[in-house]
């Protein structure tokens, strides 16, 4: 998938889970989207700081670093502050996308994920940054 001055997005995803990793970046890479992956929060926090990508899929739930301090810590990284940082979680309960959203992540995808639509909602996300009027639903 191409987006903004013709280059290819670039995502970076960041969950424990192995099945997760390779459905999510299967998904985007068969959109034309260079995904690279991280299976921990540290591993993805030094990816984003090296490979510098466009959009950060952050898994909430993982040990010992979860993806609300992972997504902090790039925040406070001058290297990493504008790289927005969507939470991706099976996290459903009422309030949590308003919680997640307040306390600094860029945008709310729930797991499972939707094979035929996950695409798309990353496109979305994407567009958007690059300052296209696009709505999320």
């Amino acid at each position: 998938m191409l987006w903004g001055r013709n280059l290819m997005a670039r995502v970076l995803i960041v969950d424990d889970n192995l099945l997760n990793l390779e459905l999510a970046s299967d998904v985007l890479e068969l959109s034309g989207m260079e995904v690279a992956t991280a299976s921990s929060g540290e591993e993805g926090i030094e990816k984003a700081k090296i490979w510098r990508p466009d959009l950060v899929l952050m898994d909430l739930r993982m040990p010992e670093m979860s993806g609300l301090e992972a997504m902090q810590a790039l925040r406070r990284d001058d290297a990493t502050a504008d790289i927005p940082v969507a939470v991706l979680t099976a996290s459903a309960m009422k309030g949590d996308e308003e919680r997640l959203l307040e306390s600094g992540f860029s945008a709310y995808l729930q797991k499972p994920i939707d094979p035929s639509c996950f695409a798309e909602q990353v496109s979305r996300l994407l567009q958007s940054r690059s300052g296209k009027d696009v709505r999320s639903n």
